[in-house]
């Protein structure tokens, strides 16, 4: 049963997960180029006062992109749930309601994770050719409240889909919003730092949430 329910997730994914892996290396490749750049029409001292004493990310165009990956990962897999009620009838599968969900947002993460892996080492190798390795680890650290961003927007985008309730998901929405948004408030490098544990705590909050709607679609629950 279990091979069956993870296969099934994975054909809804596959394809838009190549197409996001080719996004996300294409990224790191014009990071890659545009470093290169840099260094052949300015000198070595100016990009690291420009970068490192004004404060001046230089790994802007991957800002986004976690966020993006995440409610697109969620949009394809649970998009379909929802326009053909699909996410009904899988309730009725001999499965316990909490564990169906837990097993389809394992599958949705771990693939968001692995991407956000990428671009975490992918990150650290291009900011490490050019920069010593304390900058490199700063320039990840600084991208890790955008990597989080990603989790927060999957797991939004998969409760405003599987809620049978308009209140409720343009509640989660906006919650959600919000919390994407205060995760690229950040100018300079490593202002997260000290706060970055209690994001993720909150951040957690989202797993045992992405079993209510289930919840109320099982118990006939419409607000």
């Amino acid at each position: 049963m279990w091979q069956a329910i993870l296969l099934k997730e994975w054909l809804k994914l596959r394809w838009t997960l190549a197409a996001l892996l080719v996004v996300h290396l294409g990224l790191l490749a014009y990071l890659g180029l545009a470093l290169r750049y840099q260094f052949q029409v300015e000198h070595s001292e100016m990009i690291w006062y420009w970068a490192f004493e004004l404060r001046r990310l230089l790994h802007t165009p991957l800002q986004y992109l976690p966020a993006v990956t995440g409610a697109a990962l969620a949009l394809a897999q649970f998009g379909p749930e929802r326009l053909h009620g699909r996410f009904r009838l899988s309730l009725h599968l001999p499965v316990r309601a909490d564990l169906l969900v837990w097993s389809w947002l394992a599958v949705g993460a771990l693939l968001g994770a692995a991407l956000s892996a990428l671009d975490a080492i992918g990150l650290y190798g291009l900011i490490g050719l050019w920069f010593p390795r304390e900058a490199a680890a700063s320039a990840v650290l600084t991208a890790l409240p955008w990597l989080l961003a990603g989790w927060v927007a999957y797991c939004g985008a998969t409760l405003a889909l599987l809620e049978p309730a308009w209140p409720r998901r343009l509640a989660y929405l906006g919650v959600s919003l919000a919390f994407v948004g205060l995760l690229f408030q950040e100018r300079g490098y490593q202002e997260y730092d000290l706060v970055m544990p209690a994001l993720l705590l909150l951040a957690l909050l989202y797993v045992p949430a992405v079993i209510l709607p289930a919840h109320r679609y099982r118990h006939q629950a419409s607000l």
